[in-house]
């Protein structure tokens, strides 16, 4: 099926161009696991003319941000779940997973020190094999503000995308394997935040995270 999915896409990049890529990373971002770099892979392969080092960066970077403004308004369908109903999942199950809103809270007043929570999330969007679909939900939850929230993942998917476009441009009939790649590592990081989320609410659970607080407040 997703095999289809992606024939189909690549076909309608070629007769429709950069509307297809709109609906490619879209569909990639909320709806279908389709390997993230290969639609704009594709499109640098299929949409870059050979017409000179300044063309080519020229239209790669419209690539880029085409396919990054798609990516921005398609994450806010995981990212608004996670600002509206993260909240209370977090409350009502809090006896199962032990982390309190109030922590959640507590968090985020860390990570929102100066420029550090927009810097931080411009560099996850930035890199290649970070799962966008995750780090879209966590933001949520975290109640990043919207606006800022928006900005920093447009500004984000920009360099990523242009990287994976002069990729696709450059590699040519190959640039489908190295997209697998690329996938594949991405869903290497997908596991490992899992665990170390599920990690932290094991040692929360057996009281080992508030031992280490205690610790350190010595």
């Amino acid at each position: 099926m997703f095999a289809d999915v992606t024939n189909w896409l690549l076909e309608a990049i070629k007769t429709h161009g950069l509307v297809a890529v709109v609906l490619g990373v879209v569909i990639e971002t909320i709806i279908i696991p389709l390997p993230s770099p290969i639609i704009v892979m594709a499109a640098g392969y299929l949409l870059i003319p050979d017409a000179g080092l300044v063309q080519i960066i020229l239209n790669a970077l419209w690539i880029a941000v085409v396919a990054g403004t798609a990516q921005t308004l398609g994450s806010f369908l995981l990212y608004l779940p996670g600002y509206y109903m993260g909240k209370p999942f977090i409350e009502k199950y809090e006896k199962f997973h032990g982390v309190s809103w109030e922590e959640v809270l507590e968090f985020k007043k860390k990570f929102s020190k100066g420029k550090k929570q927009e810097w931080t999330l411009f560099v996850l969007r930035a890199l290649p094999v970070m799962p966008l679909s995750v780090v879209s939900g966590l933001a949520g939850i975290m109640k990043i503000e919207p606006k800022r929230y928006a900005i920093s993942t447009w500004l984000g998917t920009i360099p990523r995308n242009f990287v994976l476009a002069i990729l696709g441009f450059s590699l040519g009939e190959f640039y489908s394997a190295f997209a697998g790649k690329i996938d594949n590592a991405e869903s290497i990081m997908t596991i490992v935040i899992v665990f170390l989320v599920v990690l932290y609410i094991v040692l929360h659970k057996k009281g080992v995270i508030t031992k280490l607080r205690k610790e350190m407040l010595k």
